[in-house]
């Protein structure tokens, strides 16, 4: 597979996943125009994208998904529990949606979507398995259970929330107490330790390659969410770049790209 974020915080999400024969988008929060130009890059052109997957419904991840989907015809495919709210929110052919509660193969890509504790209608993430070449997008998390980290441990290549500074968050003059309350609650987001504390399970499972997603523009930075995760990791002795590999997902422009196999990590 080849992989590449395009675009990952609150100003909009969105993620490229190939395999052999399919091209698929995870959430689109971007203007087309963003968007037609990141594949642009990539060499991909847009109609060929064959689906959009939905996390959730929040603005962030869908709001750029009603005018590329109306332009290139492109299906939408969400869990059957945000059926309702989507139907109202993009306005496209009934047709071009698919609503699942289960596993699906979307062409030979084979796609297991989870449930995720997140202040929503209904939010998951992705596992996506080509040929045992396994992705998993997990982000807009309050906690990491043990449920999703069996899902997930697997992944040659996580893309992982790490949202907030929890000092940044309570100091930020921008939200008020009750969303601060929210995005620190088990229902939020997931805080720089709480990444690095799942990264440390993941590591002790195999992984070797997790994307840092979601860093807050206004209670986060790069830096800090990087030098706390990799100040915990190094306490427990994994050692970053040696042990496990940490990228970023950007908010404004596109990430690494990446080619997992089932022989390679990249």
């Amino acid at each position: 597979m080849r992989i590449c974020n395009l675009a990952s915080g609150s100003s909009g999400n969105c993620t490229y996943i190939e395999s052999r024969n399919t091209r698929l988008l995870i959430d689109n929060g971007k203007p087309l125009s963003y968007v037609f130009n990141c594949l642009n890059e990539l060499g991909v052109a847009p109609e060929s994208i064959e689906a959009i997957l939905i996390t959730h419904e929040h603005s962030d991840h869908i709001k750029g998904i009603e005018k590329y989907a109306r332009t290139y015809n492109t299906k939408i495919y969400a869990h059957m529990h945000i059926s309702e709210v989507l139907l109202n929110q993009i306005h496209v052919d009934r047709e071009q949606f698919v609503f699942f509660d289960s596993a699906f193969d979307i062409g030979d890509i084979h796609i297991e979507p989870f449930a995720l504790p997140h202040d929503s209608k209904f939010c998951v993430g992705y596992r996506l398995n080509e040929e045992d070449a396994i992705v998993s997008v997990c982000t807009d998390l309050g906690s990491f259970s043990d449920e999703t980290f069996e899902i997930v441990k697997s992944s040659a290549l996580i893309f992982l929330e790490a949202n907030y500074d929890p000092e940044m968050l309570m100091s930020y003059p921008g939200y008020p107490p009750f969303l601060k309350k929210r995005i620190n609650g088990p229902n939020g987001h997931l805080s720089n330790l709480h990444c690095a504390k799942a990264i440390e399970k993941l590591v002790h499972a195999g992984t070797r390659l997790v994307v840092l997603s979601h860093i807050s523009e206004h209670s986060n930075t790069i830096n800090l969410a990087v030098s706390t995760i990799a100040n915990y990791l190094e306490s427990k002795n994994i050692i970053p770049n040696v042990n496990v590999r940490l990228d970023i997902a950007h908010h404004e422009k596109r990430g690494t790209i990446f080619r997992i196999t089932p022989t390679s990590q990249k």
